[in-house]
């Protein structure tokens, strides 16, 4: 019998920026399972993928009991002005408990932006990303491309590594005053899944 070896967690990644604020929140799903097989007990592996916040340090999983929502603040140190920029990034681990082989890859797709309340802040917004070595890379401007289609993908994250993925909010210089106060959700789609480590093919 075939055993399909690539997993993927998959869930959301939503953005509130009120001119300085950004936050994160997700819903995933937990990949486990128990066989029991006499003469003992047979357990798979997890692909638990853990989350930290950056610059707050919040942690969490995207393994979350019952589906539950996963929420991490990445609140900038800065003020978000016209003509200006606020950082946030998330550390993704990979956690598993697999045996052998166990690389993964985090994907952040294409931000979807909604005003909140009436607004029309969204379209003075542009939302840019990075994948970066270390948290404090997030802050320096340099390395940023506008999140389109194609998405940001990681390098690869071997079993207990991490890499970080930054984000950019910039606010342009033409924005009105009018958009002071407003809200935007950003939605960012975040997938982590397992790269094939067999020889002959997964």
């Amino acid at each position: 019998m075939r055993i399909k070896r690539t997993l993927q967690a998959a869930g959301l990644i939503a953005a509130a920026v009120i001119l300085g604020l950004l936050t994160v929140q997700g819903t995933y799903a937990l990949w486990s399972a128990t066989a029991v097989a006499a003469p003992g007990s047979v357990s798979s592996a997890s692909f638990t993928v853990n989350l930290t916040a950056t610059p707050s340090g919040q942690a969490t999983t995207m393994t979350l009991p019952d589906g539950k929502p996963a929420s991490l603040a990445l609140t900038p140190a800065a003020a978000l002005l016209p003509g200006t920029s606020v950082y946030g990034g998330v550390v993704v681990t990979n956690s598993t408990d697999a045996g052998g082989t166990f690389n993964t890859v985090a994907t952040v797709g294409q931000p979807a932006m909604a005003n909140l309340s009436g607004g029309t802040l969204s379209q003075y917004l542009s939302v840019s990303g990075k994948a970066a070595a270390s948290a404090a890379d997030c802050s320096t401007a340099s390395g940023y491309a506008p999140l389109g289609a194609p998405g940001l993908a990681s390098p690869t994250i071997p079993k207990s590594g991490s890499t970080v993925l930054c984000f950019q909010v910039t606010l342009s210089p033409s924005a009105p005053s009018t958009v002071k106060g407003q809200a935007v959700a950003i939605t960012l789609p975040l997938t982590v899944r397992q790269l094939c480590g067999v020889p002959g093919g997964c």
